[in-house]
């Protein structure tokens, strides 16, 4: 799927905003089997809300600086986006967020993301956003190799689990006696040589992109340009001024990372097409 296509992304303007909305609205790169739905995040009025906040951002930008820096941590920039959400959307309240678990021993369990209520209902939500490419599910990984599908899945059950310890109850008693469900928001982008996601747990209807190893295996046509992707510039489709953008050929010069191919609309800016992986 080319979520970068979606209609929403001809309404909204404000960077951040559009990096909230993804974290909203795009599909799960893969299945957990517990993913919280779209719906449940956005309530009723959330689209309403996304474009007061579009047309004055003011209050999710105060938010952001009381919560930077985040370097190059597109994890943490993520959950601030959806912490300020939980905590501003009109049908729903953040109850905590950040909660470290221990066992007996001291030895960490994890961290819990976010308890909150949505329309009412209690929820324990683990966020996670990954960039993973390979030939098959079984060998995805990031730009760093480290970093994998396979083991990033496994941590996710275990973390939708950790309000299940005992170590819970006893370290926050506060929250123990309440029925919290608990479901995954995964986002990210996954890449493969023909953009198609297959196999077990990809979403094959999950945002995709192209794998390569040359910026050069990509042909643009005349009126496409390259906008190579700052870390934290990933979560949501690209919309970037002319001077950002970069010719076939000065592409070709740059390293491995992830690039957006973007084409000039009315608007005056370049918007994303597709979403490249290069492994150079």
């Amino acid at each position: 799927m080319n979520y970068a296509l979606d209609a929403l992304w001809w309404r909204l303007q404000d960077p951040a905003v559009r990096d909230l909305a993804a974290v909203l609205t795009a599909p799960p790169l893969w299945h957990s089997g517990r993913e919280v739905p779209v719906a449940a995040l956005l309530g009723r009025q959330g689209f309403r809300f996304l474009l007061a906040l579009d047309d004055d951002p003011w209050l999710l930008y105060r938010h952001l600086a009381q919560e930077a820096p985040f370097a190059r941590r597109l994890g943490r920039y993520a959950e601030s986006l959806l912490a300020f959400w939980l905590a501003h959307a009109p049908h729903s309240e953040l109850v905590a967020r950040h909660l470290p678990l221990a066992d007996a021993d001291g030895r960490t369990l994890g961290e819990a993301d976010f308890l909150c209520r949505l329309n009412g209902e209690a929820w324990h939500i683990e966020l996670c956003c990954k960039y993973y490419g390979g030939r098959a599910a079984a060998d995805f990984c990031g730009l760093n190799a480290d970093d994998r599908l396979s083991e990033k899945a496994r941590k996710l059950q275990q973390q939708m689990r950790l309000l299940q310890q005992p170590a819970f109850q006893a370290a926050y008693p506060q929250y123990a006696d309440q029925a919290w469900r608990s479901g995954s928001v995964v986002r990210g982008i996954g890449f493969s040589a023909d953009g198609n996601l297959l196999g077990e747990p990809l979403n094959p209807y999950g945002w995709s992109g192209r794998l390569v190893d040359d910026w050069r295996m990509v042909v643009l046509a005349p009126h496409q340009r390259f906008y190579p992707l700052p870390r934290l510039a990933y979560l949501a489709p690209a919309r970037v001024a002319e001077t950002e953008v970069l010719t076939p050929e000065a592409m070709a010069e740059q390293g491995g990372g992830l690039a957006a191919v973007v084409v000039r609309r009315p608007d005056g800016m370049w918007h994303e097409e597709q979403r490249v992986m290069c492994r150079c």
